[in-house]
């Protein structure tokens, strides 16, 4: 009886993506292989949308930028937005960067020549492409597709004069495959590597983040998702990469501390971006919202009968 009543109880909870952002170092955190920092969770108060897969950037007056995926649930698709925190890391302003009208998400960031570029995932579409970032006028400019391919959370890292483009395709049984690609440069054209797929499963393939440097060793963030979607966060160390080869091996695994005050309701963290010393995350916070649920369960029942009724239409 217990256990049918959880059941039930269980479906009135409401899980919703949410950033969070700290001060902390993330050399420290990933020498002493712990992560437990006071995160500032933007929790919001709509459930009709939400904020994930943050990558932080630094204006010139000191101001943090945060560029993330901004679901809605009436649309049914993400898009682009820019987020800005002040110096005491206090959100001051919203703005819709890039509304494709087809799902957006994962706008990996990648500074080079004082020049920012952004790859949005949109493997919706079956491509990658990549648009430069405006801090003036803070707007994205389409600058060229980079591959043809329906890659998931494309991130670059620069390494030995080329640049490395890590992407997940999704199989059959939704098994993720990890693809690498180079190029002598940031735009292309890509090679595929001679080894790919190099790695599959649902832990430590698809990214969850930047590359981050410590002591001059490469680490990969990347999600853990064998058990739920988005579960934890999996950092790799790089042991070799080259044309012919790619080694890694787990050397940290990140999670929700619950017993912090700070991450209370929150169940799952899925990115991680750092900048200087400030720390943007993401994760599922759940919270008890009966009327959001009987919302999702009638809009279901409802898309159920259109889809009926233009089928039945079909037929006569």
């Amino acid at each position: 009886m217990n256990r049918i009543l959880s059941k039930y109880i269980n479906k009135l909870f409401f899980n919703k993506w949410v950033i969070g952002i700290c001060r902390d170092d993330i050399k420290n955190i990933i020498r002493n292989k712990f992560f437990d920092p006071d995160i500032d969770w933007l929790y919001g108060k709509s459930f009709d949308k939400f904020y994930a897969d943050p990558f932080i950037l630094v204006s010139e007056n000191g101001n943090y930028k945060v560029l993330c995926e901004d679901f809605t649930y009436d649309d049914n698709y993400g898009k682009i937005s820019l987020l800005t925190f002040d110096k005491s890391l206090r959100q001051v302003n919203h703005k819709i960067l890039l509304d494709t009208k087809s799902h957006l998400s994962y706008p990996f960031t990648f500074a080079e020549d004082n020049r920012i570029y952004v790859f949005p995932e949109a493997s919706e579409s079956g491509r990658l492409s990549c648009y430069e970032y405006d801090p003036l006028n803070e707007s994205l400019r389409f600058l060229q597709d980079i591959l043809g391919l329906p890659l998931r959370d494309s991130t670059i890292l620069k390494h030995n004069d080329k640049y490395w483009l890590f992407g997940t395709i999704i199989e059959k049984d939704n098994e993720h495959t990890l693809n690498i690609f180079y190029s002598a440069n940031l735009l292309g054209p890509y090679i595929p590597h001679a080894d790919n797929p190099v790695k599959c499963g649902l832990n430590g393939n698809r990214s969850a983040g930047n590359f981050i440097e410590v002591d001059n060793i490469i680490y990969r963030p990347s999600q853990n998702s064998e058990k739920v979607y988005g579960e934890s966060i999996t950092i790799s160390k790089v042991i070799e990469l080259d044309e012919m080869n790619f080694i890694e091996e787990p050397y940290l695994t990140i999670c929700i501390n619950i017993n912090n005050k700070n991450n209370y309701g929150m169940q799952r963290i899925h990115t991680i971006n750092v900048v200087d010393k400030v720390i943007v995350v993401d994760g599922i916070y759940r919270t008890f919202s009966p009327i959001r649920k009987f919302k999702i369960f009638a809009g279901n029942i409802l898309e159920s009968h259109r889809i009926r009724r233009a089928e039945e239409n079909l037929v006569h």
